[in-house]
């Protein structure tokens, strides 16, 4: 806006003390106020780009208005708040001024003088006013005149938006044991178990209609109800304790495995179906006494004398002793015969399924594993690290993270496989340990999931060029965003056409791609998308950087306005 400041307004304003009352400072004033300061600021607006506050100042000067033995200094300042920042003063002199070498106002014709000036800008500018000290000399006289302002309309502040993903998805992986070739999040899992009188394979009424079968028939009716949904296999998993008549019955574990696997197909209503016939759809597992599994539970148990319990069993010089051992502290220890011991006389069985990629997002899958709310839930499949592994990645997809790296540990003790490793980063990046999730992901790399894994460690710790190279191996947003945020506007822009856009905040990152390579038609249809999905976008887009070149545009100012 072009302000014009007259300086008989000014010189009113003048301070009393500056009225000297000698005849040269009377003329000193009386010149001064002839001569019109006309000045005004471009652009109007004023704007920071980067950080910086650029601008022109021009003041102008009418013939005879200069006086030709006088300095002019003009210090523009800008007021933010209580604060005040000076910037560079801008001096001027009359023709007949000696010993300076400042600009000069031809007294005759008269002057138009512009400046450019530059300053930071700091917090709390956006509101702020420009002003301007003046102040004139001749010889050894001098006087203030009031400041004046330059302009009040504010700085926009042209700055890069903190851009966020909804979230980040570190991605589990499955052993391909029981599912092979799909993704963790397109596998569905339905299990139950039922426990074993000891020494005996009867299945009594009470386990048969247990709210744990009742359960899991209802979740498997929902299963066999979907027509997307297809079932993989049947892994059945039977355990012995180590007790004495358990360990004298030797046929113990297949008669229980065989009892099981008709009650389960029967129950489950799998019988006589074509998955059923095939002989590789149940996978068979048996613990003929099942120690490990028993260390694992008096581990988690209140017994007082725990520690030394397993120490002694473990120390046994060979099987007979360790039976006398156990025996022994069965007579002692009611909690182990009652409580600890029957949980390892069971059968447990787990039916994976798979729903097609195309439909995932569409249904929701069955994760019905009521092991995972056992206290020890790792005993059901001490032996199997994969199904460890696999189980602890449902436990990984529920949120379970404590249950999931607990079931991990468990399965790593049994094989240091980078699969199970992946998943222990998954666990420790979800729980914001991203140091320790690294350490995994590095052990497993050899796993594509564990190097996008490590690319997402790598992209929320702005390390983007060292991202980009893991994010590849799975190229969604992700990918898109670290290149973005690296400058690989042009890589950007190509991964943002080629994946599924999910929300207004993805059309707005390509908008901002397209912008940087000038890619006009591109960035406003991006952003009008945008936009249209989320209206408070257009108050960025209003003062995103990316956008500053395009500020003249029709088409750029019709869709912010």
């Amino acid at each position: 806006m072009k302000r014009t400041f007259l300086m008989t307004g000014l010189a009113v304003l003048t301070l009393a003390f500056f009225m000297t009352g000698c005849n040269s400072m009377k003329k000193l004033q009386k010149e001064v106020i002839e001569t019109a300061v006309v000045g005004y600021v471009n652009p109007e607006q004023l704007e920071s780009v980067n950080g910086v506050v650029n601008f022109n100042y021009t003041i102008n000067f009418a013939p005879k208005q200069f006086d030709k033995k006088m300095i002019l200094k003009i210090t523009p300042k800008i007021q933010y708040g209580s604060q005040m920042m000076n910037l560079q003063p801008m001096f001027l002199q009359g023709e007949n001024v000696k010993n300076a070498s400042y600009p000069v106002v031809n007294y005759d014709k008269g002057t138009s003088f512009t400046q450019k000036m530059s300053f930071n800008f700091k917090p709390g500018m956006e509101d702020g006013v420009l002003w301007a000290d003046i102040e004139a000399m001749r010889g050894n006289k001098s006087f203030m005149l009031s400041p004046v302002i330059l302009n009040k309309n504010g700085i926009k502040v042209w700055k890069q938006p903190a851009f966020t993903l909804d979230g980040v998805n570190y991605v589990p992986a499955m052993t391909e044991t029981f599912v092979s070739d799909v993704p963790a999040e397109a596998v569905g899992v339905v299990s139950g178990y039922v426990m074993f009188p000891l020494g005996k394979s009867t299945i009594s009424q009470a386990e048969q209609n247990s709210p744990v079968m009742t359960q899991a028939v209802k979740a498997m009716e929902k299963v066999l109800a979907d027509k997307n949904a297809k079932i993989t296999n049947m892994f059945i998993y039977v355990s012995n304790s180590p007790e004495g008549a358990e360990r004298l019955n030797k046929n113990l574990a297949n008669t229980r495995f065989r009892s099981a696997k008709s009650f389960f197909e029967k129950d489950l209503k799998l019988q006589n179906t074509p998955m059923a016939r095939n002989p590789k759809f149940v996978v068979q597992q048996t613990v003929t006494e099942n120690w490990n599994g028993l260390y694992m539970l008096l581990g988690d148990s209140n017994i007082k004398n725990k520690d030394q319990i397993i120490k002694d069993l473990k120390s046994a010089p060979n099987a007979t002793a360790r039976n006398k051992v156990i025996d022994s502290y069965i007579a002692k220890i009611p909690e182990l015969k009652e409580v600890i011991l029957p949980v390892l006389r069971r059968a447990d069985f787990f039916v994976f399924y798979t729903v097609p990629t195309t439909v995932q997002e569409d249904v929701q899958l069955t994760y019905f594993v009521p092991q995972l709310t056992e206290k020890t839930p790792a005993v059901t499949a001490q032996t199997n690290w994969q199904l460890l592994n696999d189980l602890a990645v449902m436990a990984i997809n529920n949120k379970e993270y404590s249950k999931a790296q607990k079931i991990l540990e468990a399965a790593v003790a049994l094989k240091q496989d980078a699969t199970v490793n992946n998943n222990l980063g998954v666990i420790h990046a979800q729980m914001g340990h991203k140091r320790e999730a690294a350490q995994y992901f590095d052990k497993a790399k050899i796993r594509k999931e564990a190097r996008y894994n490590m690319g997402l460690i790598l992209m929320q710790n702005g390390e983007y060029a060292k991202a980009i190279p893991y994010l590849k191996d799975k190229p969604n947003i992700n990918l898109a965003y670290a290149q973005l945020m690296n400058n690989d506007n042009r890589a950007a822009l190509e991964t943002f056409r080629k994946i599924k856009m999910q929300n207004a905040m993805d059309y707005y990152m390509q908008a901002v791609a397209a912008a940087r390579i000038k890619d006009t038609k591109e960035m406003a249809v991006s952003l009008q998308k945008a936009i249209q999905m989320q209206p408070d976008l257009k108050n960025w887009a209003a003062t995103d950087i990316s956008f500053y070149p395009y500020k003249g545009d029709p088409v750029y100012m019709q869709i912010v306005k």
